[in-house]
C-alpha cells in the first residue's frame, strides 16, 4: 500500500514538474516581443556607435530599451500570477541585462573597447542565458540559440573586423529577432487552437 502511494505521489510530482516546464515555455513564448525589442536595440546601438558616438550609443540605447521593457512588462505581469520558475527566468535575464549594460558602458567610457573581445563576451553571456533558460524549460529551440551565440563568441575571436560585425549582426537576427517572432507566432497559434477547442 505504501509503495503504491509513493509511486502515485512520485507520478503526481513528475506531472507537476512537466506542467511547470510547459508553462515556463509558454511564458517565454509570450515574451517573444522582448527578444525582438532587444534585437532592434542592439542594431540601433551599433549603428549609433558606428556614427561616431560609442560612449553614448550603448548606455543610452540599452537604458531606453530597459525602461520600455520594464513599462511593458509591468503592464503584462499585472494580470499574470508569479511562479518560482517565472521568477527564476526573470532573474536570469535581468541579471544578464545589468551585466551587459555595466560591461558595455564601462568599456565605452574607459575607451578600452576592443570590438572582437566585446562581441565575444556579449555573445558568450547571451549564450549562457539562453542555455540556462533552455535547460530549465527543456526547450531545444532556445538551446539552438545558445549554440549560435557561443559559435559567434568563438568566431569573433578569429575573424576580421568587418566579419566580426557580420557575425554579431547575424546572431542578433537569428537569436533575437527570428527567435522572438517564432515565440510570438507559437503563442498566436496556441490562442487560435484554444479558441477552436472552446
Amino acid at each position: 500500500m505504501t509503495e503504491n502511494f509513493e509511486q502515485h505521489d512520485l507520478a503526481e510530482r513528475l506531472d507537476l514538474i512537466e506542467t511547470m516546464i510547459a508553462e515556463g515555455r509558454r511564458t517565454t513564448k509570450n515574451w517573444g516581443w522582448t527578444f525582438i525589442l532587444w534585437g532592434f536595440a542592439y542594431y540601433v546601438a551599433m549603428a549609433w556607435a558606428a556614427s561616431g558616438h560609442p560612449a553614448l550609443a550603448w548606455p543610452v540605447t540599452m537604458a531606453v530599451a530597459g525602461v520600455v521593457t520594464g513599462i511593458l512588462a509591468s503592464r503584462r505581469e499585472h494580470n499574470n500570477p508569479s511562479t518560482t520558475l517565472g521568477r527564476a527566468m526573470a532573474a536570469i535575464w535581468i541579471s544578464l541585462g545589468i551585466s551587459i549594460f555595466l560591461l558595455m558602458m564601462s568599456l565605452a567610457w574607459s575607451r578600452h573597447v576592443d570590438p572582437h573581445a566585446s562581441v565575444a563576451i556579449v555573445c558568450a553571456m547571451l549564450g549562457m542565458a539562453n542555455s540556462t533558460s533552455s535547460i530549465l524549460l527543456r526547450w531545444k529551440v532556445q538551446f539552438a540559440c545558445a549554440l549560435v551565440w557561443w559559435a559567434s563568441a568563438v568566431a569573433a575571436c578569429f575573424v576580421s573586423d568587418s566579419l566580426c560585425t557580420v557575425v554579431f549582426l547575424t546572431a542578433i537576427f537569428l537569436c533575437q529577432i527570428v527567435f522572438g517572432i517564432y515565440g510570438m507566432l507559437a503563442v498566436s497559434r496556441q490562442h487560435k487552437q484554444g479558441a477552436a477547442h472552446a
